[in-house]
């Protein structure tokens, strides 16, 4: 039997913006009929609740590609 295979892992950065918190749950100050708070879902506008960004990509003199 093998063993655990872990999914590729592909190169990303942490949103600048949000610091890898991508979603923030906002209370609106209502509450349900149960007495729970209402809450508002919003997801970090960079990073469209990722909370990671693609690497960088820059062109070297050489003309290669490389992550930055």
């Amino acid at each position: 039997m093998t063993g655990h295979t872990p999914a590729p892992h592909t190169p990303a950065r942490i949103c600048p913006n949000c610091d890898g918190f991508a979603t923030a749950a906002i209370p609106s100050g209502t509450r349900h009929p149960d007495g729970t708070r209402v809450l508002l879902h919003v997801d970090c506008g960079t990073c469209h609740g990722t909370g990671t960004l693609p690497l960088r990509r820059r062109l070297t003199a050489a003309g290669v590609v490389v992550a930055a």
